[in-house]
């Protein structure tokens, strides 16, 4: 089986490693030769050489959602999750239609487009959530408004006739995430949930919680079917001060919080993908342990004691060969313990010995 991926990032990377254990070939479709998954797999091309490319592939998925429209046209042909999903996923203010339009449950929000902005936020009410209709992930483009007058900071950074999604601030106690895999044949199954703490937007790290949300999991399920998925979906929910949850954002593709299913699920994510687009059976998606995750944020593995850092018994390290870049992921850790709050305690471990001198 011959497997395309657009994208060459660590996502893609990890998909590669998993895939070889099925025998299959990769072939990766990404502007910069020496990315991640590049390294890994049989061949890579460069967006120009798109047709030589599509006849390399009997399948394509994407490990990131920001693709152009004329080349996902090209490989729609061949693309698990669809070219309509991924149409659907790049444009905030599309997804969150969709959510309103399909009766799902999200924050309260509206649109605005340049300086109508101004408006829409006085109206809207502060504090105010404000995101740039495109390119959103790990922060970019949100901003948190607490007053009017960091409206001119918002477009010191985005053209002036950009499109915006307000959303009214949500107080939640915890955001959580599940991620599901459908297969062709419409077998679905579902990771365990997780909760994720941030820092500035970006995942900093999460952990197997031991908790069932029903309704999340129902909201997940539906989602795939409403979708047609085959492959991954993953949804970021927030579990509000009322018990209620709320959707946040969703991707259909591998996801950073589910980068503990490598050690501490039966089949990861990144395997499930590839079974689920080449039509094999789906592998159990159950804990072996409670579980958790540290993402190494812009540092190099000069910057930390990777001696200390393995002597964390049950933690094993990702490391993705990128240039170092502020806040940029380098790299994660994974955890593995017989108790959950022996979890938690080895990601505070983590953190400290990480963090201590730089910080986050």
């Amino acid at each position: 089986m011959r497997v395309g991926i657009l994208g060459g990032g660590q996502l893609g990377w990890m998909t590669i490693l998993e895939g070889r254990k099925l025998g299959f070939e990769f072939f990766v479709l990404d502007k910069d030769p020496k990315s991640p998954a590049c390294k890994v797999a049989d061949a890579c091309f460069t967006p120009e050489q798109v047709e030589t490319f599509l006849k390399s592939c009997d399948v394509i998925t994407y490990e990131f959602e920001h693709i152009e429209q004329e080349l996902v046209e090209k490989v729609s042909h061949l693309l698990s999750p669809s070219a309509e999903v991924l149409r659907l996923k790049s444009s905030r203010l599309r997804e969150k239609s969709f959510y309103r339009k399909m009766g799902y449950p999200t924050a309260e929000f509206t649109f605005a487009k340049g300086k109508e902005l101004y408006k829409r936020l006085a109206e809207f009410g502060l504090p105010a959530v404000v995101k740039a209709e495109k390119l959103g992930y790990d922060g970019k483009g949100q901003y948190l408004v607490k007053s009017l007058l960091q409206v001119d900071e918002i477009f010191k950074n985005h053209p002036k006739d950009e499109n915006f999604l307000v959303e009214r601030f949500v107080n939640f106690l915890f955001e959580f995430s599940l991620i599901g895999v459908r297969s062709k044949r419409g077998d679905t199954r579902v990771y365990p949930m997780t909760i994720n703490h941030h820092e500035k937007g970006i995942l900093l790290y999460n952990y197997t919680s031991g908790m069932h949300v029903k309704e999340a999991h129902n909201i997940l399920t539906s989602l795939m079917e409403d979708l047609n998925i085959v492959g991954l979906l993953a949804v970021e929910f927030f579990f509000c001060q009322d018990g209620k949850v709320l959707i946040n954002e969703m991707a259909p593709r591998p996801h950073n919080t589910g980068h503990y299913t490598l050690d501490g699920c039966y089949t990861s994510q990144f395997e499930n993908l590839l079974r689920a687009i080449t039509d094999l059976p789906l592998g159990s998606t159950s804990l072996k342990l409670p579980s958790g995750m540290v993402n190494l944020l812009g540092v190099s593995l000069e910057d930390i004691d990777l001696r200390s850092l393995l002597s964390v018994e049950g933690s094993k390290l990702y490391w993705y060969g990128k240039e170092k870049r502020e806040r940029r992921k380098m790299g994660h850790i994974n955890i593995v313990a017989n108790t959950q709050k022996e979890v938690e305690e080895k990601i505070k471990s983590i953190l400290h010995l990480t963090y201590q001198t730089q910080g986050v």
